[in-house]
């Protein structure tokens, strides 16, 4: 009983919103919670981490892009981006194509994916994503799911009296809740990211290029077992999301707002 109430008044006190998408979702934490966890996991990450100078022309460039996704970002966001520590810094890892922003606004973005973008417009969209999950406090929002899970969790073995029930509700709640939720993050963050690279004048048509050639290379898990949408998946919605996107593009370019084919090659150029 006292689990359940427990649970009953987590599900009463910790309803948000997601600034920019209208989505309610359930978080235990404060923005200023999370930007002081984000500070410890930064640090942490980037421990040994060889950190490329700034004087380095790529740290220049991710640092321009990223200046120009957080302009448009306040612009659509303003309560939660206007309260976030934007802080790009460069990795030194050809390997490692990735990138990342934890809770509170403090990113990374690897070498690996500076070379793998072709254009500022393809990097644009990736730093626009990984900074739509700070905006949309996705991390602080699944470290409040495992609480949440791991408490139903205990109450089906304490009233099952069964470790197998408890150890299989767990393996259930992972394969439908977590993952798929984690999935509709990144699908979350996927909307968020393009339509703040297109305001912040990037072409959101590269989005396409840049996810095929992803899917050309990716042999990950089956999309119902994986944390992230297929590449077909994400393609599938920035085709639907592009005349919107195409429309805030061409807006930042002082041009009229005609529709524009999901696709185009000739889009890959740098700025």
């Amino acid at each position: 009983m006292r689990t359940a109430a427990l649970l009953a008044l987590l599900l009463t006190t910790a309803c948000t919103t997601v600034e920019g998408t209208g989505r309610k979702q359930f978080n235990m934490y404060s923005p200023e919670d999370e930007a002081a966890l984000g500070r410890q996991a930064y640090a942490e990450e980037l421990k040994g981490q060889r950190i490329l100078p700034e004087s380095d022309p790529r740290v220049q460039r991710v640092r321009t892009i990223g200046k120009r996704i957080e302009t448009a970002a306040r612009q659509r966001q303003p309560g939660m981006a206007s309260r976030m520590e934007w802080t790009w810094t460069v990795v030194d890892d050809p390997a490692m194509i990735n990138a990342w922003m934890v809770p509170g606004g403090r990113a990374a973005v690897y070498t690996g994916m500076i070379d793998f973008a072709r254009s500022d417009d393809e990097l644009a969209v990736v730093m626009g994503h990984e900074a739509s999950h700070a905006i949309a406090r996705h991390g602080t929002e699944r470290m409040s799911q495992g609480v949440l899970v791991g408490a139903g969790v205990a109450a089906t073995g304490a009233a099952t009296g069964s470790g197998a029930a408890q150890e299989g509700a767990a393996t259930a709640a992972n394969l439908l809740i977590s993952l798929p939720h984690s999935r509709s993050q990144e699908i979350e963050a996927d909307e968020m990211g393009l339509m703040t690279a297109a305001q912040a004048g990037y072409d959101p048509r590269s989005a396409i290029d840049l996810w095929r050639r992803m899917q050309s290379r990716s042999g990950g898990p089956p999309e119902f077992l994986s944390t992230h949408p297929s590449e077909g998946t994400r393609i599938e919605r920035l085709q639907a999301l592009m005349p919107q996107a195409y429309q805030l593009y061409k807006r930042s370019q002082g041009g009229d707002a005609a529709p524009s084919p999901a696709t185009s090659g000739a889009a890959q150029r740098s700025r």
